[in-house]
């Protein structure tokens, strides 16, 4: 009993301080963007506005983080992985997911414009259907808040599908099956559901792969077939 015990607080103190480095004010959050320039028309942005800045200013942090962090990053993983408490990770996978750290080329280099910044990225896993929605929500940019503050609570999500075959205890493999594009307010008016994209084929192409090196019912961190890590935090927020 001693021992479980022992283990799982040795568990908690893990993910305690994976999480520490994302959530909160430290490590990516204290980073300060580079392409953040506040004008004096950014000034005059509500104080609700500015939050929301804030916000998106800590998620390029996390995009951007140095190779120091990264490094801090690595160790954290491979001392949580060591942990791992799912034995059969790849039939857990289901329900939503934010991202909280990658560094995979393909998403640290999504593009955005002076008027609209990275919201969230996350996943919507259906382990019943086998499919994942992998999403990003582009919200307005600072710039374009102070340009017109209605347009504050503006957002345009955007789903790729993919679905995925659980190849063993811990492996998936994924082929893409369409897009989805939905705007939801534009410059501060709502959109119509017609408006909205999905587009799904009959058929589907490979995607790739990846491996779960570490789930437990707040943390799930993969490899991808390419060698990059990600790290997701259930839930929806950011």
């Amino acid at each position: 009993m001693a021992r479980r015990a022992a283990r799982a607080s040795r568990l908690r103190g893990l993910q305690c301080g994976l999480l520490s480095l994302f959530v909160g004010h430290l490590t990516f959050a204290q980073v300060k963007p580079q392409t953040v320039d506040v004008t004096s028309s950014d000034r005059a942005v509500s104080a609700s506005n500015e939050g929301e800045a804030e916000r998106l200013a800590a998620k390029d942090a996390l995009l951007q983080a140095s190779e120091q962090q990264r490094l801090e990053v690595s160790k954290q993983i491979d001392a949580l992985v060591r942990w791992n408490p799912s034995a059969e990770p790849a039939k857990k996978l289901g329900g939503e997911w934010t991202l909280i750290y990658t560094d995979a080329p393909d998403i640290l280099s999504i593009p955005t414009s002076p008027f609209a910044s990275i919201g969230r990225i996350g996943q919507e896993i259906d382990s019943e259907q086998g499919v994942i929605a992998n999403v990003i929500e582009y919200r307005p940019s600072t710039f374009a808040t102070g340009l017109k503050e209605s347009a504050s609570e503006d957002l345009l999500v955007q789903r790729v599908f993919t679905d995925y075959v659980v190849e063993s205890a811990s492996s998936v493999e994924l082929k893409i099956r369409g897009l989805g594009i939905h705007p939801s307010r534009i410059l501060g008016f709502e959109v119509p559901e017609v408006w909205n994209v999905n587009l799904k084929g009959p058929l589907t192409l490979p995607f790739g792969r990846f491996e779960i090196l570490y789930l437990d019912d707040e943390i799930r961190i993969i490899r991808t077939g390419q060698g990059w890590y990600s790290v997701n935090r259930r839930g929806v927020f950011g």
